[in-house]
This record gives C-alpha cells, structure tokens and sequence, in this order.
C-alpha cells in the first residue's frame, strides 16, 4: 500500500523531469531559427566560368532511359545562344526531338532552331523540315534511350556519333555534325550542319 506522500515525490519529480523538455514540447524557450541554404538549382547550360570550348562537356554521354521531367520541358524551349558548347547543342537537339509532340511538333521545332542557317537553306522551309525528319529520321522521335559517342572537333566543326534506342529495342545510329557560325546573328554559335545515318 502506497501513501500520499510517495506519490506526490513521483509526481514532483515527473513535472521536475519536463521542465527540461519544455523546447520540444513548444512551451520553452528556443534558440535562434537555424539558417537554410537552398541547394543550386542544376541547368543544362554551363556556369560561367565552366570550362565550355574544349570539346568534353557532354561528350561521351550514355543515357538510357533518359527521360527526365525536369530537363526534357527545359528542352523543348531552348533557343540557341552563343555559350552552348557542341556537345550540348547536340544534346538538346536529341532530348527535344526524343519528347517531340506528335500534335505540335514541338520537339522539331527546338531543333529547326538549332539548324546552322546553311543547313535551313538546304532543307527548304521548315513545313519540308518537318516532312524530312518525319519520313526520314523518324527513330529519333521518341526514342526511349540514347547513347552519345565521343565528341570530335576540329577547329569550328564538330560532330557526334548518337545512337537512339525504340522501345522494341530497335537502335539507330547518326552522326550530328555542329559548326561554330561565323556570320550574324548566329556568329560564334554553334548549330547544326547536318545529321546523317552512321
């Protein structure tokens, strides 16, 4: 049997025990709010200061699978500008065409802005664009993984072996050929010059 006395030690000694605890149950005191630093947000474009022109930012990738709900949007509404190294003008071009929107042709429209203006002038408007990459370079579109080869570059040309993977497991093989403008309103870009079945 038990007395009071007892009970109101056991009790003191509990409500002694939480005062301690009085920050994690909100009723205390706490210290300054710790001080977050969000994490960079990652861009498929080069930082400044990142080494751009030397021919290995994004050579020798191997993507399967490579669709991404974060980059692939990013994609489709990339314009070219004059920081883009070959590699990653190459890469656009494939993700763009490989999320290409059969009803908008979205996809191909990202890559009929990264035709070098020669290139333009060769395939026509872009209605015979269009046609061309439907008809003829129909694996790209859609492909469900891509295996990018070395980067070559010699001076202001560049090209790429890429290889595209259907879902039935069906690869095709191209080589993306880039060249460095040299003409406005393109001068200094790279753009491409052709893609040719390898």
């Amino acid at each position: 049997m038990t007395t009071g006395r007892p009970l109101v030690l056991v009790a003191l000694a509990v409500l002694v025990s939480l005062a301690g605890c009085g920050a994690f149950f909100g009723t205390g005191e706490t210290g300054p709010e710790p001080t977050i630093t969000p994490a960079a947000v990652p861009t498929d474009e080069p930082q400044v200061g990142e080494a751009t022109d030397e021919g290995s930012y994004w050579g020798n990738v191997s993507v399967d699978a490579n669709r991404s709900a974060v980059t692939q949007p990013r994609a489709l509404e990339l314009r070219p500008n004059c920081e883009r190294p070959p590699g990653l003008v190459v890469h656009i071009q494939v993700l763009a065409l490989q999320n290409n929107d059969p009803a908008t042709n979205e996809g191909i429209n990202t890559t009929w802005q990264f035709a070098s203006p020669s290139n333009r002038d060769l395939t026509g408007p872009y209605s015979n664009f269009v046609r061309t990459i439907q008809s003829g370079f129909e694996p790209l579109l859609n492909a469900t993984g891509v295996r990018y080869g070395p980067l070559d570059r010699d001076g202001n040309t560049a090209s790429q072996p890429v290889t595209v993977v259907n879902g039935n497991g069906t690869t095709t093989s191209y080589r993306w050929t880039v060249e460095k403008q040299t003409e406005a309103p393109y001068e200094g870009c790279w753009m491409t010059a052709g893609v040719a079945p390898a």
